[in-house]
């Protein structure tokens, strides 16, 4: 038995700043939820400035359904992180923890799961502790806006383009072909700054050495509201699932994951995204059910009016628009990477 084979424990890494726990937080109980027939679960949590109330309210969560949990001190990865002058994005540091998960957790796992926050898992991880990774040290999903983000690094169309929203990490494979460090030698040598570090890296460092995970495990927004086959007419990807398996994900799905749709995320006030009612059934029963929400603080005009479009135009000419307007969006964002400085609507 390799030290991949050995799949008995759920071991789930989340890695989020003060501002994210009550989103981090709904997410960690929709999974003890829907998970508590797993044999066992660890919780590795790395937190950038965690208040010790949080953390303690954390901890009570998951003890209280039987789990472990570890809290990993991150300093050491941020310091790695201000050498090689990778950014931070939306102010915080903490979305690329999990490039570097291997100098602070040095535990004899053999597969990881990373969740970012902002998602909320609605059925069983199991399949992941035993999914076929082919010798691959990652398995992700396909991005589902990132035809154009991929081609502006350096993607060939046919190149698959993977969300790191969800990943499963061999642990094994991932230590044995120094992933690490490969990222780190590129961001030292090549190039650090990009417009999304964590997703944009480990696709040009990992290309051809990722696994595909089921788009269930990653279901995004833009397939909540938009048909597989009006997907696939407009945004025309030439590397992506079949109709088939998104109507699947769709009907039967393990993770949301929310990102801004518009500009907003299923917290903030009046928000029209699609994932809203999703999540707010599981704030409520959060012990951050009193979480009061805030407008978005993406209101340019741009998001104004793509808002105004969702509501009031059919959605076949609302998607032709969404299109042309994230295509220039992103390429707005990359030119501004290129010259070393972060898009605040990232």
């Amino acid at each position: 038995m390799t030290a991949s084979e050995n799949t008995s424990v759920a071991n789930i890494l989340y890695q989020f700043n003060e501002k994210y726990v009550p989103f981090a937080g709904t997410s960690v109980l929709s999974l003890l939820m829907r998970n508590q027939d797993m044999d066992d679960i660890h919780f590795y949590i790395m937190g950038e400035n965690i208040s010790d109330e949080s953390r303690q309210c954390l901890e009570q969560l998951i003890l209280k359904y039987g789990r472990k949990v570890t809290f990993l001190n991150p300093e050491k990865i941020i310091e790695q992180l201000k050498t090689l002058g990778i950014p931070c994005y939306r102010g915080s540091y903490s979305t690329n923890f999990k490039m570097f998960f291997p100098v602070i957790l040095d535990e004899h796992i053999d597969r990881l799961i990373y969740i970012d926050s902002d998602t909320i898992v609605s059925g069983s991880l199991k399949p992941l502790l035993t999914y076929k990774m082919a010798g691959k040290p990652i398995a992700m999903a396909y991005d589902s806006l990132g035809l154009r983000h991929a081609q502006l690094i350096g993607n060939r169309k046919t190149d698959g383009y993977f969300n790191a929203g969800v990943i499963l990490f061999d642990v094994f494979r991932w230590k044995e072909l120094n992933c690490t460090e490969q990222i780190a030698q590129y961001a030292r040598n090549t190039r650090s700054h990009y417009i999304s570090p964590d997703q944009d890296l480990l696709n040009i460092v990992l290309r051809g050495r990722i696994a595909l995970l089921p788009p269930a495990y990653n279901l995004q927004p833009i397939h909540l509201i938009c048909s597989p086959s009006e997907y696939r007419f407009l945004f025309r990807p030439k590397t992506y699932y079949e109709e088939q398996e998104i109507e699947k994900a769709v009907n039967n799905p393990t993770i949301y994951h929310f990102f801004r749709f518009l500009g907003e995320l299923p917290w903030h006030r009046n928000s029209m995204h699609p994932g809203k009612a999703a999540f707010e059934s599981y704030l409520r029963q959060s012990p951050w059910s009193d979480f009061h929400s805030n407008y978005t603080e993406q209101n340019s005009k741009v998001f104004r009016i793509e808002r105004w479009m969702y509501q009031h135009m059919p959605s076949s000419l609302f998607f032709a628009c969404f299109r042309l307007c994230y295509d220039l969006f992103i390429y707005k964002c990359q030119h501004d990477s290129n010259k070393g400085k972060n898009n605040p609507s990232m």
